[in-house]
């Protein structure tokens, strides 16, 4: 859904620009054509019969109420707070996510240099998409440490409560600062 919503508002705003710049230019013009079409318009539907008027009115009134009813329920629902275990047979087990976001933090937490986590789970069809904000210690080596965070988070949510990543777990790592008044790190040049 985000998607759309995104791809909706960057319609509308390309739509904006050039029309917010024909009204705040030409309003009088502009107020004109308006007022021509809308005769035009008027002309038009007063040729055809009430009936039908009303009639097909009611039935597109009532198509476009019913998705844009369908659009505000997709909106405003509630996030799925459950996920089902697909590993076990005879039986329909879920996980609250936010059972695996505790999970995550904890086991993560554990490991050293890392100061805190803050994992993101967000369920799919198709399975989890884990997003991990990692604050670390300043002189970390990053490499390791974020393939060490993967692996713990792979074997947390896949081997430890039997469900599936959707695509590539993201992590992003921060440093905590320095302390002030230390010593300095050395250079990698310097000796």
């Amino acid at each position: 859904m985000n998607t759309l919503n995104r791809v909706i508002v960057v319609l509308m705003l390309l739509m904006a620009i050039p029309l917010c710049s024909v009204v705040l230019i030409t309003p009088v013009e502009l107020a004109q054509l308006v007022q021509s079409a809308t005769r035009t318009v008027i002309e038009t539907l007063s040729q055809i019969r009430p009936e039908i008027r009303y009639g097909v009115g009611i039935l597109l009134a009532l198509a476009l109420d019913a998705l844009l009813i369908l659009w505000l329920l997709f909106e405003v629902r509630p996030p799925r707070r459950i996920v089902r275990v697909p590993a076990v047979s005879g039986a329909i087990v879920a996980v609250a996510v936010d059972s695996i976001r505790e999970r995550l933090k904890y086991h993560l937490d554990q490991l050293t240099d890392v100061i805190e986590v803050y994992p993101r789970v967000i369920p799919h069809r198709e399975g989890l998409r884990v997003e991990l904000d990692v604050l670390t210690t300043p002189e970390v080596e990053i490499p390791s440490k974020a393939q060490e965070i993967l692996q713990m988070a792979r074997m947390v949510v896949e081997d430890k409560m039997g469900l599936r990543l959707q695509g590539q777990p993201v992590v992003r790592i921060r440093h905590a600062p320095y302390p002030k008044g230390g010593p300095r790190p050395s250079s990698p040049g310097a000796h």
